[in-house]
């Protein structure tokens, strides 16, 4: 006879509960036909419901509590999963930190730079106190740079923490503004110390110029202006008008010299200018070429010298100043170089300047001037400035025009204040050579004589002049007659 053995209940598993109770939740969920299902079959709804219910009810009865303690693990990972999504990550805030602590450093080294810039302020012009003062401030500043670096080699984390960013960051800009102005006032110290090394330079310019003119006024007597410097209207005569006269005259032919110089480089020939401004004159040497060029400045430079206002429109008011008003000009402008006189915002020269700008346009030509140096630049600052008071420019070539142009209007004034008691003349060209009144220029033979029996003018190289019974004789080259023309 065989015993029977009890059958133990069928376990339920929990995943196939789980899908039943999915299936279920869905069937209920389903917006179509869920009137239907549960109208047709909601009795096997109700019971399927409660089924599952008594299962899961069975489940934890019967001690089966591994399916249970799976499905509350699952819950509890997923709060745990969710709440730690929603705590912060501490990587921004140590990111932020250690920002901080870098434009902390930088604060510091602008610290430094700003105190170290201060200790070489105070050294020029050397002053203790402030070298002491400058000395205190570097080694503190240098004290909190190794105080922050020894805090950061102890504790890194804690020495980022600590820092603040804004606060660091303003420092750094102060600490870099304090730096710029120290710098500023140092080089304005400097710029100070160099102009007052230019003005010391200046006045020894000036005393060894006044040496060298005492020195040639010993040697060669009346070439220089520091004969006049005593003068009086009162006294004025025929000597120191010569006196004047000899100062221009060695400026043209300085500038004369200048520009046949600037010829050469350029490929321009001289003896075709020459030919050029004296067509009808043959020269008698290669080398005559540049008394044609110092005719041609020369008389550019004298032309309407007759006339108070050197026939420009722009100084007709000149026309009725008094001889004592020209005197005084020529005392006012002998004493200074002609650079001191070319400031285009002061209206007390503006005579000499509408004068210099009408004669540079005169002597030097467009052509001329973009052979020498390429482009016209100097004629084109001399004509915008014309009536608008803009600057001359600031050049070798035009400074030597000026002075040469200062010491022809010098003249003029001096000229004028004879009032009405000296002239200006010149030989034509073909008149016969007259030692009364003409002074020959070149290495002339006293007994050289042309075919016709003698030289002639060629043209006028410096003008002549008459004050009171004094005759100034004028400069002629002589060349051999043109027989097609007539004096």
């Amino acid at each position: 006879m065989e015993t029977m053995m009890p059958v133990a209940p069928p376990q339920q598993k929990a995943g196939g509960l789980g899908r039943r109770l999915a299936r279920l939740l869905r069937r209920k969920r389903s917006p179509s036909g869920a009137g239907m299902a549960y109208s047709v079959a909601g009795d096997e709804f109700d019971q399927s419901l409660d089924s599952s219910i008594n299962s899961l009810s069975k489940l934890k009865l019967s001690g089966n509590l591994a399916a249970a303690y799976t499905l509350d693990a699952y819950f509890k990972n997923a709060t745990e999963k969710k709440a730690a999504a929603a705590m912060p990550s501490p990587a921004p805030a140590m990111d932020a930190a250690k920002h901080a602590f870098v434009a902390s450093l930088f604060a510091g080294v602008s610290a430094v730079k700003a105190a170290y810039a201060q200790l070489q302020l105070a050294q020029h012009p050397y002053d203790a106190e402030a070298i002491q003062a400058a000395d205190a401030g570097l080694v503190a500043e240098l004290t909190k740079l190794s105080d922050l670096k020894r805090r950061y080699t102890r504790d890194p984390v804690a020495a980022a923490k600590n820092a603040a960013a804004l606060a660091a960051q303003a420092d750094e800009q102060r600490h870099l503004l304090r730096t710029y102005e120290i710098t500023a006032r140092k080089l304005e110290a400097e710029l100070r110390a160099r102009d007052a090394e230019a003005e010391r330079a200046r006045a020894a310019l000036a005393d060894e110029l006044r040496a060298a003119d005492a020195l040639e006024e010993r040697v060669h007597p009346g070439r220089t202006l520091a004969a006049l410097d005593d003068l009086h209207i009162s006294g004025l005569n025929a000597t120191h008008f010569l006196t004047a006269l000899r100062h221009a005259v060695k400026s043209i032919r300085s500038f004369s010299k200048a520009m046949l110089d600037a010829m050469r480089p350029a490929g321009w020939d001289p003896a075709a200018a020459a030919a050029a401004v004296h067509p009808g004159a043959a020269l008698r040497h290669p080398g005559d070429a540049k008394f044609a060029l110092e005719s041609y400045v020369a008389l550019k430079m004298f032309a309407s010298f007759h006339r108070r206002d050197f026939g420009l429109s722009a100084l007709h008011d000149r026309g009725s100043h008094d001889r004592r008003r020209f005197f005084d000009e020529f005392l006012e402008l002998k004493a200074a170089p002609a650079a001191a006189f070319l400031d285009a915002s002061t209206p007390r020269w503006g005579a000499f300047g509408e004068y210099l700008r009408d004669r540079y346009r005169s002597v030097v030509h467009e052509r001329m001037e973009t052979a020498f140096f390429g482009r016209p630049e100097h004629r084109g600052a001399v004509a915008a400035g014309a009536g608008a008071g803009a600057a001359f420019p600031q050049t070798a070539w035009f400074a030597e025009f000026a002075e040469m142009a200062r010491r022809v209007w010098l003249l003029h004034c001096l000229f004028s204040a004879f009032d009405g008691d000296a002239s200006i003349f010149q030989a034509r060209p073909g008149s016969r050579f007259s030692e009364v009144y003409m002074e020959s220029v070149g290495d002339v033979d006293g007994g050289e004589v042309t075919p016709t029996g003698h030289l002639v003018v060629g043209f006028t190289v410096l003008p002549g002049f008459k004050v009171g019974r004094t005759v100034i004789q004028c400069r002629v080259y002589l060349s051999r007659p043109d027989p097609d023309r007539r004096p």
